[in-house]
């Protein structure tokens, strides 16, 4: 951090370092042989798939619930209708025995102590590619679902279903807002590490910018060929809330505007943080805009607009 800058908190330096992947993270602690500081870093990147797997069930269970709560068992059998028929065309994934992938820490703290990098390296990168299979079914199985809401009963509804989820998700965003920004900014690079997201952050005297190039869930979902393997996922189109206004959208990332703009502006008066995603099948980089004053009028003007640039391919219901 830098004190010799009355409104930059950070060097160039140190925001290249917060920026460096995991792996990267890993490479440098093998190279100088810190086995504590390798151990201790990659504990604290298995918590965070490990919480980003919780988060995702848990909202998995409230899409069931809502559907309960709002239509009945007939919302209920639809949902677990489209389950079935997501797990029929899924691929390589089995849910019923799969499981949370083997702690990796300790077992690459000890090759790396051998000097066995090549060892240390395999691990981690077996290990990642677990957590990543085990989160990205669950964000598949969800935005499966929530296509299917889109599709029996309209974007008001899916609207409703994204509030009540995010009634829960913003009670630890907002908890958030009263810590110093530089806190904020580094409790937010963990989260998206732990999402998979390469990312490059810079600083003005307002705000942070971080570029996910690319974004570890969203534009992932659509670089790796989930709008294309038969599951139908949806692609919103409508004028609507949760499209910034009819800005193509897809399904997963329709809880974006409504978490992060609608309900984050009848909490605080305006968006947080800003998401400049990517419209409809793009998935090219997404920057998200963290300013150190979390009520900064001027973050309402750095929204997406309709009227952006989109893919051409885009579907509406599916």
């Amino acid at each position: 951090m830098n004190a010799g800058r009355a409104h930059r908190l950070y060097t160039e330096e140190a925001l290249r370092e917060l920026s460096a992947s995991p792996r990267d993270r890993l490479l440098r602690r093998l190279e100088h042989s810190d086995v504590d500081g390798l151990r201790a870093e990659l504990a604290a990147l298995e918590r965070e798939h490990r919480g980003q797997r919780e988060r995702y069930l848990d909202w998995v269970t409230t899409i069931l619930d809502t559907a309960v709560e709002r239509h009945g068992r007939d919302g209920l059998r639809l949902l677990v209708g489209r389950t079935l028929a997501f797990f029929a065309a899924y691929p390589g994934v089995d849910p019923v025995h799969d499981e949370e992938p083997a702690p990796m820490a300790d077992e690459v703290a000890a090759a790396a102590g051998r000097d066995d990098r090549d060892t240390a390296l395999a691990v981690f990168d077996r290990r990642e590619a677990e957590w990543r299979s085990a989160v990205d079914v669950l964000r598949d199985w969800l935005s499966a679902l929530l296509s299917q809401v889109y599709a029996s009963y309209g974007p008001d509804e899916l609207e409703a279903f994204h509030r009540r989820r995010g009634e829960d998700a913003l009670r630890g965003l907002m908890s958030d807002i009263d810590r110093p920004a530089g806190e904020r900014l580094e409790n937010l690079v963990r989260l998206l590490h732990g999402h998979f997201t390469d990312l490059a952050i810079s600083e003005d005297d307002e705000k942070f910018t971080i570029v996910q190039d690319p974004c570890g869930t969203c534009a992932r979902q659509v670089l790796d060929g989930r709008f294309a393997a038969g599951l139908g996922l949806a692609v919103v189109t409508d004028e609507h809330p949760v499209t910034w206004g009819g800005r193509p959208t897809t399904i997963y990332r329709t809880h974006v505007p409504i978490w992060h703009v609608e309900m984050a502006r009848e909490r605080l008066g305006v968006p947080w943080p800003v998401n400049r995603c990517p419209a409809g099948l793009d998935g090219g980089a997404c920057t998200i805009l963290l300013y150190k004053d979390p009520h900064d009028p001027s973050s309402v003007d750095r929204l997406p607009r309709a009227s952006d640039s989109a893919t051409p391919a885009t579907k509406g219901r599916s």
